[in-house]
């Protein structure tokens, strides 16, 4: 087994050593060189065992401080809004004009089943009405990207298509 600065068990041997050492030095006694190189050499791996706890100590606190910061969502939604209609015949939609001052891109017609799983993704930059091609009943809404993400830009309406 190797044995490291943070194994404990090979550490407190040497500090009970050096502590009996200098328990057993008079006034009027020298140490002998071994014991005084025994006594510095504990102190030292005490000392680098200090440092190194309160360098992990730091470490764990600068990360924990900067993923939280980092993990933090922001709130910059667009302010940006487009009106989304159902047509006549109750399967089409209607959209105008992207109202707002965000500058807002990829325009995006999203339509998911009743269950939430989206079956379609189109683009709608240049396109103000879509009918969807499948029977059935779906939920619709218009997403655009805006600085790094996608973000819903419109009410969520449902379309009934036979």
């Amino acid at each position: 087994m190797v044995k490291t600065l943070f194994d404990l068990n090979f550490i407190l041997p040497l500090l009970e050593l050096a502590l009996a050492m200098e328990s057993e030095l008079t006034i009027n006694q020298k140490p002998t060189s071994s014991k005084l190189i025994i006594v510095i050499i504990a102190m030292i791996l005490l000392f680098c065992c200090l440092v190194t706890v309160c360098l992990i100590g730091a470490g764990l606190l600068v990360f924990s401080t900067s993923s939280s910061i980092i993990s933090q969502p922001t709130n910059n939604q667009p302010d940006s809004f487009v009106k989304i209609s159902v047509d006549k015949d109750g399967c089409g939609v209607l959209r105008e004009e992207i109202q707002g001052t965000s500058s807002v891109s990829s325009i995006t017609w999203v339509i998911t089943d009743m269950n939430g799983y989206s079956v379609l993704e189109r683009n709608a930059e240049n396109e103000y009405q879509y009918r969807y091609f499948e029977r059935g009943t779906y939920f619709v809404k218009i997403k655009a990207w805006f600085n790094g993400a996608y973000h819903q830009i419109s009410d969520e309406v449902i379309i009934n298509c036979k």
